[in-house]
């Protein structure tokens, strides 16, 4: 009984502190959330986030030459890549005798037309001159943001099943 009565008074002697602290917590934390949010800012740094979907990919929605498209982040695809189709909704018109580049993919070999992504815009972050490959849609069904774009980011970073851009 004596034991119960003092873990009483301990109890209601803390219970006013107990909220202080956990506000002062948070507080610390906003600060900190703001702190290297103003850093981003004041460095001048664009980040987009990505998270894994349930295959663990990371698919991210883009504008290519100001039309939204669903693409894959593919750290290993060399290119960035367009199917044909995808390719004609954002002003590239590979002629059939363009497609002469042999491409080796994870469906095979095929064939694929050098073209330039004028503008691509993910999130914030803002690229030109995007050099591409263009595929038959029978090679490829969604596009792949490769390293041809990737490389132009100042990095990117993969953790806990989200892929960060930062320009």
């Amino acid at each position: 009984m004596y034991r119960f009565l003092i873990v009483l008074v301990l109890c209601a002697a803390l219970a006013p502190i107990v909220p202080l602290w956990v506000e002062h917590r948070n507080n610390r934390t906003s600060e900190t959330a703001a702190a290297a949010s103003n850093a981003s800012s004041e460095t001048g740094e664009r980040r987009h986030r990505i998270s894994a979907n349930r295959s663990g990919q990371f698919v991210a929605d883009v504008h290519l030459n100001g039309q939204m498209h669903e693409m894959l982040v593919d750290t290993g695809a060399s290119a960035t890549v367009l199917p044909v189709s995808v390719a004609r909704t954002v002003g590239i018109f590979p002629a059939n005798d363009d497609f002469k580049l042999r491409v080796s993919t994870a469906n095979g070999t095929t064939y694929g037309a050098r073209a330039v992504i004028d503008r691509l815009q993910i999130g914030r972050i803002n690229l030109r001159n995007i050099e591409a490959l263009v595929l038959q849609d029978s090679s490829l069904s969604i596009p792949l943001l490769g390293m041809t774009a990737l490389n132009k980011l100042d990095r990117f970073d993969i953790s806990n099943g989200t892929l960060v851009l930062i320009q």
